[in-house]
């Protein structure tokens, strides 16, 4: 009865977990290689302080878990200085890494003109140049690109002429020196009240006076002045005015403040706005050294490829167990079977309430492992192989196999697991995911080995004791008999 109960655990055990996950819909979460997505890698001067570094990957984390378009995304430190960046599932990319990599100097400036207000840059006087036809801009300011008309150094505490894009056409803002900075705000959220997206800002307590003096002083202007631009890493991303009906006496009390987006086609740069309002800077720059997209369609393709490596790889270990090795090829396939439906629930539940992420590296593990827990059982069945050529007794034969095979595959797998376990570590990305998969299959490998196959191969004795059963023998292997 103990002999059974110890046979039937596991099984029992893969079929309830099996069907947990299946009832409740529960699914591996796959990475970027397997349903498409981004990887990037964001590296800071050499030097930069670590725990600088470690700020900005926590903030990074806040900002996507913000952003809400991103399954299980993955931002970690990779070397000394630069940070991994893995978003899966997400669709629009472009602004995921913005969201993730802009660094976030927000700083609030009080607009003097703009390009809009007199019909070309207030920088430059644009005239055409005929000593220089490809540079036609001629009396261009100190500090100011002939170009663009833009400040080539943007410091905030002085005037500057910078860029912003609206609706995809460029206009340049003379700005003055910030009044207020990312760090004087409290909150910010997107909302969507009367057909207009709205971000509204809360200050902090020892700001919002700040940002009330600083109204009354645009409120008591006119024009392009009343406007009060938020720039972001240099570039203008908003210029809002204060409204005509707020008195210059008073200003806009209460600490608060509220950012008109537009219509309902701007919900999206409405909530990364706010996301990183309330998030805050970056204390470190980063440049993106190596960005690779991997489509949905690649990614698809990528798992179908290999489940069907896995298959396949199963199916031809089935046969060849079963031609072999007979009888004890059925346990073998049994084995195989229980431990798959219990290696996919565990990796499904891990998703779920750890957030791990199968990779195509997780999978090549997961193949790996029906490699070696075929190699335990075979272990068993060559020793009992050889015991019944001298001459043993079936019941013997296997309780003597079961037990000599049990120290040689504790010892191999005992390897395995640390080995396993020094690369989950030390490695970071994909190759953790090889490392996990490879390691829980070598644990749930000793326990089929011991409960399962340990149990079920002297179970057989019940049924036949002919060794024909169990191997394809000819006369000369009964010649000690």
């Amino acid at each position: 009865m103990k002999r059974i109960l110890k046979l039937l655990f596991l099984p029992v055990l893969s079929i309830v977990l099996f069907s947990y996950t299946f009832s409740n819909q529960i699914q591996p979460k796959l990475g970027l290689d397997l349903q498409g997505g981004i990887s990037v890698i964001l590296t800071a001067d050499e030097g930069t302080d670590k725990e600088l570094i470690e700020q900005a990957v926590e903030i990074m984390r806040t900002r996507i878990a913000a952003f809400g378009d991103v399954q299980e995304p993955e931002i970690s430190i990779s070397g000394e200085n630069s940070v991994l960046v893995q978003l899966p599932g997400i669709t629009d990319q472009e602004k995921a890494l913005e969201a993730v990599g802009t660094t976030g100097l927000l700083t609030f400036r009080p607009v003097l003109n703009s390009s809009l207000n007199i019909g070309y840059s207030p920088a430059l006087e644009i005239l055409e140049n005929p000593d220089d036809p490809d540079n036609p801009i001629i009396n261009a300011p100190e500090g100011v690109d002939e170009l663009t008309g833009l400040t080539i150094s943007d410091d905030p505490t002085e005037n500057s002429y910078l860029l912003s894009l609206r609706d995809g056409f460029p206009v340049i803002y003379e700005l003055g020196p910030a009044e207020l900075s990312g760090g004087d705000i409290e909150d910010a959220l997107a909302v969507y009240p009367q057909n207009e997206w709205i971000v509204q800002l809360v200050f902090k307590d020892d700001s919002a006076q700040k940002f009330t003096d600083l109204t009354k002083k645009l409120a008591s202007n006119i024009g392009e002045q009343r406007k009060l631009a938020i720039v972001l890493d240099s570039q203008v991303i908003s210029a809002p005015g204060v409204a005509i009906d707020v008195n210059p006496n008073t200003g806009i009390t209460g600490g608060t403040a509220a950012i008109s987006m537009g219509n309902a086609d701007q919900g999206e740069s409405a909530n990364n706005l706010a996301v990183i309002l309330r998030y805050g800077a970056l204390p470190v720059s980063f440049e993106r050294s190596s960005i690779q997209k991997v489509s949905a369609t690649l990614g698809e393709n990528t798992l179908n490829l290999g489940l069907q490596a896995g298959f396949v790889g199963l199916i031809i270990v089935s046969i060849f167990l079963l031609i072999y090795y007979r009888l004890n090829g059925i346990v073998a396939i049994l084995g195989l079977s229980s431990f798959g439906a219990l290696f996919y629930s565990v990796i499904a539940l891990l998703g779920e309430f750890q957030g791990y992420t199968l990779t195509l590296a997780g999978i090549a593990g997961v193949i790996v492992s029906i490699g070696l827990t075929a190699d335990s059982y075979i272990v068993i069945f060559e020793k009992l192989k050889d015991e019944l050529k001298v001459g043993r007794s079936f019941n013997f034969a296997t309780e003597k196999a079961v037990k000599e095979a049990w120290n040689t595959i504790l010892v191999a797998d005992f390897v395995s697991i640390i080995a396993s376990v020094i690369l989950y570590i030390l490695a970071v990305g994909p190759i953790r995911g090889f490392a996990l998969t490879l390691g829980l299959a070598t644990v749930f490998d000793l326990f089929y080995t011991r409960l399962f196959i340990g149990n079920a191969v002297p179970g057989l004795g019940n049924i036949t004791d002919n060794p024909r059963f169990f191997y394809p023998l000819s006369k000369k292997d009964f010649s000690n008999v």
